[in-house]
């Protein structure tokens, strides 16, 4: 039986006060790791369960984050943070994991596993494994502990916690330090009629279509940098897709490489893919102004703003991951 681990994206995007100086809010940071953390256990024998607003829209009371956890059967939660000191950049820095003030000997594993990896994955500066009774994690009848990855007002900080490699040094302290407590195991793909992906992304700035990327192992596209238009095709069977302009329209679909979906020059908002091999296609956007990944979806309709294509319209979309199951 899959162990159910939560994860807790700490405050929102509308929470007052939690942002870094020049206006990064926390939600988006502490965000991105859990996208992260998610990204590396997908392939072991354990289901993520989010407690907090998934756009973060909603700054989710603390109770209800504990309970979400308790309810949906979570055996562990862990709720992933980055400190403040004063709201203006200094020189303070470092990492620290708290349990509450009465932890149980796996609470105390576990947060003592991710700090020594926070430590070591991010260069910081320890701070300790340290007890509060943070509403979140005050509780013994699941494993609790809350990370705080970093300083956002840290002049040293601020650079490793706003970067992605900085964000998957985090995410991987974490989800390693769940591996080894709880001795997860990867699940093995039985299937002997695997289907590849290829896909690239032609990249407004340098006018180029960039390398092909298959399956997830990188992700197409260049942060901060718009896409103008998509490649895909599949190592068996046939993979449709379209995408949707910034301020403009759906451009009509293609399949395979056909063609290309997108007009070079022009910054794409929507994307959607479907295939006739009867499995499931995974595919996500990246947004180059919020500089997150959104969630996988799965679905083939522009009616659809859940699960019927990757993309928020009105943001353009700098980087796009795909995969088949």
């Amino acid at each position: 039986m899959k162990i159910k681990i939560a994860l807790d994206a700490g405050h929102g995007l509308k929470t007052v006060g939690k942002q870094t100086p020049d206006g990064i809010k926390e939600w988006a940071l502490n965000d991105a790791v859990c996208d992260y953390i998610t990204e590396i256990l997908k392939n072991y024998d354990c289901e993520i369960i989010r407690t907090d607003n998934n756009e973060g829209n909603i700054d989710e009371s603390l109770t209800n984050r504990l309970n979400t956890a308790i309810n949906k059967g979570a055996k562990v939660l862990v709720s992933v943070h980055h400190n403040a000191y004063k709201g203006i950049f200094g020189t303070h820095t470092g990492v620290e994991v708290y349990t509450d003030n009465k932890p149980t000997a796996e609470d105390s594993k576990l947060a003592n596993l991710i700090y020594d990896n926070l430590v070591a994955n991010t260069g910081l500066k320890g701070r300790k494994v340290k007890k509060a009774a943070f509403t979140v994690i005050n509780t013994n009848k699941i494993t609790a502990v809350l990370c705080e990855g970093g300083f956002m007002d840290g002049s040293i900080d601020y650079k490793i916690i706003t970067s992605v490699s900085g964000q998957q040094a985090y995410a991987k302290a974490v989800a390693d330090a769940l591996i080894e407590c709880y001795k997860l195991q990867k699940v093995q793909d039985q299937t002997t009629d695997k289907i590849s992906v290829t896909y690239q992304v032609y990249d407004n700035k340098s006018k180029r279509w960039l390398p092909n990327v298959v399956n997830l192992s990188d992700y197409a596209g260049i942060y901060g940098r718009d896409i103008g238009g998509v490649f895909a095709s599949l190592s068996k069977g046939n993979i449709t897709y379209k995408v949707h302009l910034k301020g403009g329209k759906w451009l009509p679909a293609v399949s395979n490489r056909e063609d290309y979906a997108g007009i070079k020059g022009k910054a794409i908002d929507g994307l959607m893919m479907c295939t006739d091999t009867g499995k499931t296609i995974y595919y996500a956007a990246h947004l180059k102004k919020r500089n997150k990944w959104l969630p996988y979806v799965t679905g083939y309709n522009t009616a659809d703003a859940n699960n019927g294509y990757a993309g928020i319209l009105g943001q353009e979309i700098d980087a796009i991951k795909i995969y088949i199951k």
